[in-house]
């Protein structure tokens, strides 16, 4: 493990809107941080040239000999299999249907890589140096483009039998609901990403308000603004939004009974508009004894919960 120590890992945080990528130490100093818009609108092949891209990038501004890097970990959108390597079609990711993404890497960077699903990633940072420190179990919301979820149990990431486990984001929270991205109705995620929330904010205010003057809102921003300025309509949607996570993750403290849930990403911005309603829900819907020893926190790594999950995953396998 001194060896380990001594020496550097490159760590990314694949997202669907930018990718972050760091070199970082054995006991989890970032160093040489990079962020780029994520190259993946044109399909799989130019973003895997960006990210081999990206990468050389960054170890050469680093100025390290290239054998102090001992390998690569990478968070990506998932579904994934973080044994293998291999990419199962992201919902908002086109063109990815079983792709061997660390085999791909390996023979490029020449280095060993291990790729986890972004929001194992993110768990597995927060409980090595963020807000689950520290703790036996676990689960982190991941809260932003889409809605990903990933639990550290022991340590360890609890990946399930088929390496899909963590999804909360495509479970059914409302039945006949919207229809998600992945071909279901009622997700998590397509009421509480930050494009669900933009779409249910505008259709609300559209259906409120004047159709020839009304002009869409186009960020999160926007929408907190609003609520600063008091408008009931918006209020009533990130309510709503609360409610909806809410519910999520009382089931989440019935059936898992974590010691923490960890919320990321920049839906969390909205405030307390939005955890209120979400921790009232916690309150009514969990078993006592569940919420109890539930702590709902926010991330303390903040952008770099992924990174340092992915420079831990690769560390622990080195």
């Amino acid at each position: 493990m001194t060896k380990i120590l001594n020496n550097h890992v490159l760590a990314a945080d694949v997202g669907g809107t930018n990718t972050r990528m760091a070199i970082v130490t054995g006991n989890g100093d970032i160093l040489t941080l990079l962020k780029k818009p994520t190259h993946c609108k044109n399909g799989r092949d130019e973003m895997i040239r960006f990210l081999v891209s990206f990468a050389r990038e960054v170890i050469e501004k680093s100025n390290l000999p290239e054998e102090k890097i001992c390998g690569m970990g990478i968070g990506f959108p998932g579904p994934l299999n973080a044994e293998t390597g291999t990419i199962f079609n992201p919902p908002n990711l086109n063109g990815w249907d079983n792709v061997p993404l660390k085999d791909i890497l390996e023979k490029e960077l020449k280095m060993p890589v291990a790729i986890e699903n972004d929001a194992n990633a993110a768990a597995l940072g927060e409980w090595w140096k963020g807000a689950g420190s520290g703790t036996g179990s676990l689960f982190c919301i991941t809260l932003g483009t889409g809605v990903g979820g990933g639990m550290v149990l022991g340590g360890k990431v609890w990946h399930g039998a088929s390496s899909i486990a963590g999804e909360i984001g495509h479970t059914t929270i409302i039945r006949d609901g919207i229809e998600c991205t992945c071909g279901n109705t009622g997700c998590l995620e397509i009421y509480a990403c930050s494009g669900g929330i933009l779409k249910r904010v505008n259709d609300a205010l559209l259906e409120e308000g004047d159709n020839g003057k009304f002009q869409p809102l186009t960020n999160l921003k926007e929408i907190d603004q609003m609520l600063i300025q008091g408008n009931e309509v918006v209020l009533k949607i990130i309510k709503e939004t609360g409610v909806i996570l809410g519910i999520a993750i009382a089931n989440l403290a019935n059936l898992l009974n974590p010691e923490v849930v960890v919320l990321f990403g920049g839906v969390t911005n909205l405030g307390a508009n939005l955890i209120g309603p979400l921790k009232e829900e916690v309150k009514r819907r969990a078993f006592k004894k569940a919420t109890e020893s539930l702590r709902i926190e926010f991330s303390q790594l903040g952008d770099n919960s992924g990174i340092l999950g992915a420079a831990k995953n690769i560390l622990s396998r080195l």
